[in-house]
């Protein structure tokens, strides 16, 4: 049980709306598809249909996982932090009109709100590219987001050094290509890194994958089911449908 509400509500992919304290952040934006990558299942929440928002995060410069595309909608450009993993990304989302796109490296820390904090974790890269996982912490609860994240270890490192995290959010698909190793975890790295964490939730991400020209390229291994005949009894799987609000039990 979590000391304070915290609501999930997953849009498609890794792409969710998380809120916290009374504050919304979306992680990893895509909204539209493209020719060559589908979503593989519907999406869960329209660009329109988001609140105000105190943030959003990006894990990796990946499509379905950065849509500036669809972003251009967005009315809180000028207003709304957003946070990227690397310099490239901040300058085309200042030049779309998002004036407080930055940078951020593993290991700082923002100040999204008063009451909500946020940390940048190592998870990684994608290719060449830094991957970002995320923490946010209230005054009363913690919340670990990794997106797109394969190895376990990293959280290891990470929980060595700080407290445990009420609810985790990791992917659990095992995404990877058909030659090399996995880009993501699968079920059981997931339920792993959540007992890592030490939390007592797990909501599946980066489940679905869509048929398309990039499937041919890569492979899945698991699927959100897995994950919950996997976990303990310690541990609660959220498997969350697109568009469908969860919300803790104080």
């Amino acid at each position: 049980m979590l000391n304070q509400a915290i609501a999930v509500t997953r849009v498609v992919n890794s792409c969710v709306l998380l809120e916290m304290d009374g504050h919304a952040v979306l992680t990893d934006p895509w909204f539209t598809e493209r020719w060559f990558l589908r979503r593989g299942e519907p999406l869960g929440l329209r660009v329109a249909e988001l609140p105000p928002l105190a943030a959003i995060v990006v894990t990796n410069p990946a499509t379905n996982h950065w849509d500036l595309r669809g972003l251009r909608a967005f009315p809180g450009k000028d207003s709304t932090p957003l946070y990227v993993p690397t310099a490239g990304m901040a300058r085309r989302a200042r030049a779309l009109g998002f004036r407080r796109a930055e940078q951020v490296r593993w290991g700082e820390t923002r100040q999204i709100a008063p009451e909500l904090s946020m940390r940048v974790v190592p998870a990684g890269r994608t290719l060449v590219w830094p991957n970002n996982a995320y923490a946010f912490s209230t005054a009363g609860s913690r919340l670990f987001f990794g997106g797109e994240i394969a190895d376990v270890a990293l959280l290891v490192r990470y929980r060595a050094e700080h407290p445990p995290a009420d609810l985790a959010l990791l992917p659990v698909n095992g995404l990877r290509p058909l030659l090399g190793p996995p880009l993501v975890m699968g079920p059981a790295q997931a339920v792993a890194g959540a007992s890592v964490l030490g939390a007592k939730v797990l909501v599946p991400v980066h489940d679905a994958h869509g048929r398309d020209p990039l499937s041919a390229l890569f492979r899945t291994t698991g699927t959100a089911s897995d994950t919950i005949t996997l976990a303990g009894t310690d541990l609660t799987v959220v498997d969350l449908p697109t568009g469908e609000r969860w919300e803790s039990a104080r």
